[in-house]
């Protein structure tokens, strides 16, 4: 049989084993034809067959994704960055460069590290109106716990003063600092405002880097708290209409709703606590930089009980945000809870994030056959020394994202960006997760890679279509620009993709 394409001369990592290896793959018909050595993949050529020489490089199933916020990462590609701003003078500056740039348009500021600012003052709405104060000016956090707004906005949005989470300064009045409850509805009000004409164009612009990325895959994360909808709805109408795959997890509670779409999972985002910036990520311990808090869980353990068991019951997979260990804790009470009554541990339940699991927890979470999705790249803008994660816990950083020891006691991990919260870049988390800044945590290239390609497969019951190399599956498959396997550890994140394929096509070059 004639191949349509065929790679030679690389290093084809198979994926389905570790040390499995070949010199050559071969494509027809969207799906990989055939692996092997040397010089015998002419038996399959002909004068019509695309030759790709590798030359020597790694090819690798196409990247997946297992946590991907889609028309969050589309709309912010399209913003203003302010996740390397550093002091409350370069915010400004940045803005009133954007009102200029773009008179009588929306300003939306994202990225923004709250913790990471050199001032010891806090952004307020009124430094805001002295940037800009004829068109609304909205300023996300970096991982959208927080938002700013100027006078205009606040008028414009009409969120009730009284709204749980809305700073007051010493007159009562607004300081533009929205939090919590406050947030959530101003960020759900203003996605709401979007055309799916807009969630179009941007996601379309989206596309390139991504495939510029190695990415083929993405699990995305739309809709409910914090989110919008309609985000959900047009992945689920659209999703098909982009040239990588998009699976959605729909980030709601409302299970029939669910499953009148016909959708087998449900989650992502479905907040059991917050975030350790925001000191709101539920632990089993005080904040070491803030005494007498321990976080919040943002959901009764009998709402959840109920929630989880309704999952099993219907048999969807369900993904639970839960960052903190008492929050992984009410997700696993509730799903051995469940567990018990149903009797099924085959549904591919998820925890998201997972960054404070106790031994004891991930060995609970192996019985249930729970996967972990957790992003690497979190260590890279928050652990080690000095980082964020020391300066909220002290020295149970050295705890965060425990990666090896995760993975020897048998629990599966799939590898995601929370993109745009980091880089949808799935070699910088390999990197980060090669490099962890604790060493105990380190793992293999071979497990990293795996991560973020038959573990993202297999959670999602795809691991028989794709995130692998082997005849018959789908010919997702990505050639990078050295041997990710003999290139320094600590350059790994520097490693380029420079050819990109889905379903048999080549839809980016470097070259």
């Amino acid at each position: 049989m004639i191949a349509d394409v065929i790679i030679k001369n690389g290093k084809c990592v198979t994926m389905e084993k570790e040390g499995e290896c070949f010199d050559w793959v071969a494509v027809r018909n969207q799906h990989i034809l055939q692996l092997g050595y040397g010089e015998t993949f002419q038996a399959y050529l002909s004068a019509d067959t695309v030759v790709v020489d590798a030359g020597g490089k790694t090819v690798l199933p196409g990247f997946i994704d297992s946590h991907f916020h889609v028309i969050q990462t589309a709309l912010n590609a399209v913003s203003l960055n302010l996740s390397d701003a550093e002091t409350l003078a370069d915010i400004r500056a940045r803005i009133k460069a954007t009102a200029l740039a773009h008179p009588g348009e929306m300003i939306r500021g994202y990225g923004l590290s709250l913790d990471g600012l050199q001032d010891s003052g806090q952004l307020t709405r009124s430094m805001l109106d002295q940037c800009c104060d004829d068109v609304p000016v909205w300023i996300n956090s970096k991982e959208y716990q927080v938002s700013i707004l100027n006078t205009y906005a606040l008028l414009y949005f009409k969120i009730p003063f009284t709204t749980v989470g809305i700073e007051l300064d010493e007159r009562s009045m607004p300081t533009g600092v929205f939090r919590r409850n406050a947030n959530a509805l101003l960020r759900t009000n203003i996605l709401d405002s979007f055309s799916d004409d807009s969630r179009m164009d941007t996601v379309s612009q989206l596309m390139p880097t991504l495939l510029e990325k190695g990415i083929t895959t993405i699990h995305a994360m739309e809709g409910g708290v914090c989110y919008s909808d309609k985000d959900a709805e047009f992945i689920y109408h659209h999703g098909k209409d982009f040239p990588i795959d998009m699976v959605l997890f729909y980030q709601t509670m409302d299970i029939e709703k669910v499953k009148k779409k016909g959708l087998k999972r449900i989650g992502g985002s479905l907040y059991i606590d917050g975030t350790i910036e925001n000191r709101t990520a539920a632990l089993s311990f005080e904040y070491e930089d803030c005494p007498g808090t321990m976080g919040t869980l943002c959901i009764s353990q009998q709402q959840l009980n109920d929630f989880v068991l309704e999952c099993y019951q219907n048999e969807i997979q369900l993904a639970l945000y839960t960052i903190g260990d008492r929050a992984i804790e009410a997700a696993l009470i509730a799903h051995e809870q469940a567990m018990y009554q149903v009797g099924t541990t085959a549904l591919r339940h998820r925890l998201e994030h997972v960054e404070l699991a106790t031994e004891a927890q991930v060995e609970r979470a192996r019985k249930l056959h729970i996967i972990f999705s957790m992003q690497p790249s979190y260590e890279l803008d928050c652990g080690g020394p000095g980082g964020l994660y020391e300066r909220r816990l002290g020295s149970r950083y050295q705890l965060t994202n425990a990666f090896r020891e995760i993975m020897e006691k048998g629990v599966r991990i799939c590898g995601g960006s929370d993109s745009d919260v980091t880089e949808a870049n799935p070699l910088l988390g390999i990197g980060a997760a090669v490099n962890h800044p604790v060493e105990t945590h380190r793992i293999t290239v071979y497990d990293a890679l795996r991560m973020f390609t038959y573990e993202g497969a297999y959670a999602i019951f795809e691991e028989e279509r794709k995130g692998s190399l082997k005849p018959g599956k789908l010919a997702d498959i990505i050639l990078l620009d050295q041997d990710i396997f003999a290139v320094e550890k600590e350059k790994i994140q520097d490693v380029k993709v420079m050819m990109t394929m889905k379903s048999g096509d080549i839809i980016y070059e470097r070259f």
